[in-house]
């Protein structure tokens, strides 16, 4: 589950999920395994980790993913964390970028930017007992960050152009059975995003994607509104977007799985 590519499009990073944990594993882009880059499964469940979300960083040199680091206090306690590795097999460095607030899960979905920063989702809980999920910005590891949407809108699940000036993002409103596919213009300078545009509303949607060119956003929806996920393609602009096309039929396709665009197939 949860593929990525690099640059190239000749390397994937994808999650196993066992019962109790999960691993990721470096294969081609015909899916031959080169490679289990984790190993999260001990005889004692308290030591497993969890794994998710892999991302590969612009130039293809670090592997960025979700993980849990363990509370020392709290073995039970699983609140994810953005984690950053370099992508050669071989090497064992990790480094942490964000700390999480506790028990909402976690950080999650990292978007590597070619500056060395980094955009992802983070959770929160307000004074309601209320958990609210807001798009996230970080310049370096370990810095405090910035969030770039308001709780109120529970936006998560960014993606960003090939360009970095578009960013694609999932925004619930407090619906958590709806939700719309909303775009802004992103400004690293300012760390901040510009009017969202509303691509598709009132749908569950999930997993927006751009192509290599920025110019279409893939993304998940059911289809009927109580069936699977299916694949859906639209035009990344509100002023040029007709109607969503739905790409697939009756399959069943995993919500957490963002579409993977490869530039050249062979």
């Amino acid at each position: 589950m949860q593929p990525a590519a690099d640059p190239s499009g000749n390397r994937l990073v994808a999650v196993s999920r066992e019962s109790n944990s999960s691993e990721l594993f470096l294969m081609d882009r015909n899916g031959s395994v080169l490679a289990q880059l984790t190993h999260n499964n001990f005889d004692a469940v308290t030591l497993n980790h969890w794994v998710f979300y892999p991302r590969f960083s612009p130039d293809g040199s670090q592997l960025f993913y979700a993980y849990d680091p363990k509370d020392p206090y709290n073995n039970y306690r699983v609140d994810l964390a953005i984690f950053a590795s370099p992508a050669d097999p071989n090497s064992k460095k990790a480094a942490q970028w964000t700390r999480p607030n506790e028990y909402t899960g976690g950080d999650v979905i990292p978007v590597p930017l070619s500056s060395g920063g980094l955009i992802y989702t983070k959770f929160s809980i307000d004074n309601q007992s209320k958990v609210h999920s807001q798009i996230w910005l970080q310049a370096r590891a370990g810095s405090v960050g910035v969030a770039l949407t308001d709780p109120e809108a529970d936006c998560l699940q960014p993606a960003l152009s090939p360009d970095e000036h578009l960013l694609a993002m999932v925004c619930t409103n407090g619906q958590p059975l709806g939700g719309q596919i909303s775009v802004a213009s992103f400004y690293l300078a300012t760390a901040s995003l510009g009017p969202q545009s509303v691509l598709v509303r009132g749908q569950m949607v999930a997993s927006p994607s751009f192509s290599p060119d920025g110019k279409t956003i893939a993304y998940l929806a059911p289809a009927p509104a109580d069936g699977g996920f299916q694949l859906w393609t639209l035009p990344a602009t509100e002023s040029t977007a007709p109607a969503p096309k739905q790409i697939t039929t009756n399959l069943d396709l995993d919500a957490t799985s963002a579409p993977v665009w490869i530039g050249q197939v062979p």
